[in-house]
């Protein structure tokens, strides 16, 4: 049992003796023979037995019983003491808790009203007391009080300490991101406890710069409703602020505006806290956390995502010390994301499948240059890497209007992810491609070449995992580069 758990159960505990004993209490100075405290648990339409005290031996009362099996259940909505009287109000016959005949000829019902709501009732039997003295009235004013503010107290005690876990369980995260020694397993972590945040109605991503602008890299296999991979940063969204001011930003969507991340992205909802992940003062990530409901986002909240993120940038800086202000941390020389940065990517879309169902479509595969032996032979280093540059350049999704982020894998063997709500996406984009390279490639001082690739993939389905993908999009370009078909699926 955790400490929270303890101590819940302790508070608990403390909380019944007390009320058992100023139900003891009450009894005595009402002179009465049996004092019993139903909760009215209206959710469920039924009363729940606290405790009792009594002076008579032939009590047994149920725990719970059902509203319309209680004479308690014609009163349950009362707001002053009401006093029943035998034959009028009730039938001895009503009292079931009564083992055998009683005498109880008079009930007084003390409610307890918490914010404008009946939650529980004391009800005072007696064989004679027919009217309450000022000293009972006294009596019954200070019980109703005392059980106020004891109840008050045990909710400001189970608050205290559920805020007191919070930061424990905060604290705990931090740790554990602090131990991290790799830069994507940092991300993909940071990730999953900024998705804590979000509640059920919520997500978290990420992104960062590669293929010449910001892009989605990843989201929470939790995220609800996350925008597709290789969503390209616009200027106006929280997202263009945020890395702007090198600093949080949080904005509330109204009449879907402003942007996450683009225009191009679904509709916005709720509210979005933006934050930049620094390393030397650049931002290396940006975090989105953000959900439908405006409420979950408070100050305390806030906070904690804000810190999250500047102690992962912190973290960054003393596993990345030797990178350069114009570096990006997830994206190679060719602009290329880095091979990690893509499986990381992958296993995430997959959480996301296994978890729930998606309206987007998840296209993997690796492209390769047919061609490159003979262009080896005539060109040098420098000016392959440059025709890399120029074939990379054009094979940007976004260049066709879709949401796709383009990998490294091998030497001109490139990765890709696309992900669209639109099924034909895969088919326009690579109908696209291939009519760009009908036409010769222009690179290194005008120089120009024809260049052919080969595209294998496959389509992310429930239960695939990041291997099982590549080894089928590898296989795939394998047989398109031998039989010469520009796309082959598998």
């Amino acid at each position: 049992m955790s400490f929270r758990d303890k101590r819940e159960k302790q508070n608990l505990q403390s909380f019944k003796k007390i009320i058992r004993d100023i139900l003891s209490l009450l009894r005595i100075s009402l002179q009465a023979e049996t004092v019993s405290m139903y909760w009215v648990n209206s959710r469920r339409d039924n009363l729940v037995l606290e405790n009792y005290a009594t002076n008579q031996k032939n009590v047994v009362f149920q725990d719970r019983v059902k509203r319309e099996r209680h004479f308690l259940g014609n009163f349950d909505s009362i707001k002053s003491v009401t006093r029943l009287e035998s034959g009028v109000h009730f039938a001895t016959d009503d009292l079931e808790h009564y083992s055998s005949t009683t005498s109880v000829r008079y009930i007084y019902l003390i409610p307890f009203v918490y914010n404008s709501e009946t939650v529980a009732i004391a009800s005072v039997e007696t064989f004679d007391k027919s009217e309450l003295t000022e000293v009972d009235e006294s009596g019954i004013t200070a019980f109703q009080k005392s059980l106020a503010r004891l109840l008050q107290t045990y909710l400001e005690l189970s608050d205290l300490l559920e805020k007191q876990s919070e930061w424990s369980e905060y604290e705990e995260v931090a740790r554990r991101l602090v131990k991290i020694r790799q830069p994507l397993d940092l991300a993909i972590m940071l990730l999953e406890e900024l998705q804590q945040f979000a509640g059920p109605n919520g997500g978290a991503l990420l992104l960062t710069r590669g293929m010449c602008n910001w892009h989605t890299v990843l989201y929470s296999g939790n995220a609800r409703y996350p925008p597709p991979i290789g969503l390209a940063l616009q200027e106006g969204s929280i997202s263009s602020q945020a890395l702007t001011a090198a600093d949080s930003v949080f904005a509330s969507h109204i009449n879907a505006s402003p942007k996450r991340i683009s225009g191009k992205e679904p509709l916005c909802n709720g509210a979005t806290l933006a934050v930049p992940v620094m390393h030397n003062q650049r931002g290396q990530l940006l975090a989105l956390v953000y959900s439908e409901n405006l409420l979950i986002f408070t100050e305390e909240i806030k906070h904690k995502v804000s810190n999250l993120c500047r102690l992962a940038g912190l973290k960054i800086e003393g596993l990345r010390p030797d990178l350069n202000v114009d570096e990006d941390i997830f994206s190679t020389g060719l602009t290329t994301y880095t091979v990690e940065l893509i499986n990381g990517s992958l296993s995430n879309i997959l959480k996301q499948l296994d978890g729930e169902s998606t309206t987007m479509t998840t296209w993997a595969g690796m492209i390769s240059v047919t061609n490159i032996a003979d262009l080896r032979t005539r060109y040098r280093l420098d000016d392959l890497t440059d025709l890399q540059k120029h074939i990379i350049t054009r094979l940007f999704p976004q260049k066709f209007g879709f949401s796709g982020i383009i990998g490294a894998y091998a030497d001109y063997v490139y990765t890709f992810i696309l992900q669209s709500t639109d099924e034909s996406a895969f088919s326009l984009w690579a109908m696209g491609v291939e009519e760009l390279f009908r036409e010769p490639v222009y690179f290194a001082a005008d120089s120009k070449e024809e260049i052919r690739l080969g595209i294998g993939y496959t389509v992310l389905k429930k239960g695939m995992h990041p291997d099982m993908v590549m080894q089928n999009a590898k296989k795939a370009m394998n047989r398109s580069v031998k039989e010469q078909i520009f796309t082959v699926e598998i």
